[in-house]
């Protein structure tokens, strides 16, 4: 609830500066403001989350609804009525997505180049962004769909990718952080969109602009690619201690651990003229930025996206500024009960535990909501009763963990007491998912590896560490 609105304020060197007031902080606007898109709406709750598209924005209230401003050309601003308990946001060029509660999509906006054929039976999704003609969806097992104009391969990802936990969406291109924090992208590189720097590792979190990608590592520090027409890629010397990060159409954006925002690239609207030491988050869009502003904790490590085997454990942390800090961690939108520490223990995880994680952080003086954090569970298949055949190759029949669901397809590298024997190509299977199945396949072991060994284990169950084939859900 709102408690009031400002109207445009006069800030030094000529600078419009926006602002409406929730119970949550302030969220102010500045830059070019031809839609309204830099003026916050009075109808902000507390808590909001931002999403900054071309030329309008959406806040995602605490309580799941979704407010959006400025322009509203194909109704790409204005949230269906029915939405409600929505999870996440993603504004684009010219259409909008949400994640709801029940793991759907609802999309709305500008709907040519099939922009909103969200793909049926698409559920379980986690995370989604919008792009100027395409959109990404993340599954909770780590894999990436996406749908909309396919030009240059930007609605193509990579046959191999797994284990992502956050996903961004460009003009022309696509980008996915991985758990082990790497980073691939793909579509259009005729800018640089996709040159990934050599070596870029270490990645907590990413942020794509138009034509550029941001990313932050775990050190504070940013690595950026892509279009440098406006200097969005050229990093500020001496930045460090960056806690947040955001990519507009050609303007970059840093939240420090002190509260302030260092802007680089295009300032031709004053996008870059962020103000203010209590900023707790950002988001760029076309060539405007906004900032909430707030009195609570500032978060200075966000959890970071994770993929486990499942019942494995996995922990999540988050790390604040002040003292006598309380914390509620949720999953999807619900507390969890008893998890009121700094660091949350995941305890032999299942397909329930995958999903997006958030805390809220509090303080005497307020509180602050983390970024959304998605937990991967893959499954784990192991062979049982390996068969030799005639020239040294050998069938595997796998067993799947019966907290996972089988894949159709799996890919990755047959392992014997934990060592690689093969790379394996794509298994197919045509059985309907159960717990036990049979995948056929005819490996040749490498010369170091004892056929007979595992010749004279074909008739036991082999234990855990023996031979396993990792798969994602």
């Amino acid at each position: 609830m709102i408690s009031r609105a400002f109207v445009a304020l006069a800030i030094g060197g000529g600078v419009l500066l926006f602002a409406a007031n929730s119970m949550g902080g302030t969220v102010t606007g500045v830059g070019l403001n031809n839609f309204n898109q830099a003026t916050p709406p009075a109808t902000l709750a507390s808590g909001v989350r931002l999403s900054a598209g071309r030329e309008f924005n959406l806040a995602l209230n605490s309580d799941g609804t979704v407010v959006g401003w400025g322009n509203s050309g194909e109704g790409r601003s204005t949230p269906p009525s029915d939405l409600a308990s929505a999870l996440a946001i993603s504004a684009g060029s010219y259409h909008s997505l949400a994640v709801k509660a029940d793991g759907t999509i609802s999309g709305w906006g500008y709907a040519a180049n099939g922009l909103l054929d969200i793909p049926a039976n698409l559920q379980s999704v986690v995370s989604v962004a919008a792009g100027s003609y395409h959109s990404l969806a993340l599954q909770r097992d780590g894999s990436v769909v996406a749908w909309g104009y396919a030009g240059n391969g930007r609605a193509t990802p990579p046959s191999d990718l797994r284990d992502v936990v956050a996903i961004g969406a460009g003009r022309d291109f696509s980008v996915a952080l991985k758990s082990d924090g790497t980073v691939v992208a793909w579509g259009l590189d005729d800018q640089g969109q996709t040159d990934v720097p050599t070596g870029l590792a270490n990645v907590v979190a990413i942020s794509v602009g138009a034509n550029h990608t941001l990313a932050l590592k775990s050190d504070g520090t940013v690595a950026a690619w892509g279009l440098n027409d406006a200097g969005q890629t050229t990093i500020p010397t001496g930045l460090t201690n960056v806690v947040a990060i955001a990519a507009g159409e050609q303007h970059s954006l840093a939240l420090k651990s002190d509260g302030t925002v260092q802007g680089w690239g295009d300032n031709s609207s004053n996008q870059l003229n962020v103000t203010g030491s209590d900023i707790r988050a950002i988001a760029a869009g076309g060539y405007h930025s906004l900032a909430l502003h707030g009195t609570g904790p500032l978060i200075t490590t966000q959890p970071h996206g994770q993929t486990s085997l499942a019942g494995s454990s996995t922990t999540l942390s988050v790390g604040a500024t002040g003292s006598g800090l309380t914390y509620q961690w949720q999953l999807n939108g619900q507390d969890i009960v008893g998890a009121t520490g700094s660091t949350l223990i995941l305890n032999k995880v299942t397909r329930s535990t995958a999903g997006i994680y958030t805390v809220r952080v509090t303080s005497s003086n307020g509180s602050t909501t983390s970024q959304n954090t998605v937990v991967v569970v893959r499954g784990h298949l192991r062979a049982a009763r390996p068969q030799m055949l005639p020239g040294g190759s050998m069938r595997l029949f796998f067993r799947m963990s019966s907290a996972i669901r089988l894949p159709r397809q799996i890919s990755g590298a047959i392992r014997h007491r934990s060592r690689p024997i093969c790379k394996a190509g794509r298994l197919s299977t045509s059985l309907s998912p159960s717990k036990v199945a049979r995948f056929k396949s005819m490996i040749r072991p490498p010369r170091n590896t004892s056929t007979a060994s595992i010749a004279s284990e074909k008739n036991k169950d082999p234990p855990a560490n023996q031979f396993s084939y990792g798969s994602g859900l």
